[in-house]
């Protein structure tokens, strides 16, 4: 799984996720979503390998985290 839904998830925090993306905290997951643009455009202009590297993983944080929140439901449905 990602590291916001490992083997054993927490049902308080796939809650949390699942209400990033149907409640009041929308803007929140927008704000990520936004982010990771921001990122993306700017890995596309790096040429430093420090800087692309740690972008990267900026990157991979923030699409696990979005990925995360989409599967919440799904995964609130097991638990």
């Amino acid at each position: 799984m990602s590291m916001f839904i490992g083997h054993k998830p927490n049902k308080q925090h796939v809650q949390a996720m699942f209400n990033c993306k149907a409640g009041s905290n929308a803007p929140l997951l927008d704000l990520f979503e936004a982010k990771l643009e921001e990122v993306k455009n700017s890995l596309i202009l790096a040429e430093d390998p420090v800087v692309i590297h740690r972008l990267q993983g900026k990157a991979s944080v923030l699409k696990e985290f979005l990925e995360a929140v989409e599967k919440s439901q799904e995964v609130l449905g097991r638990l």
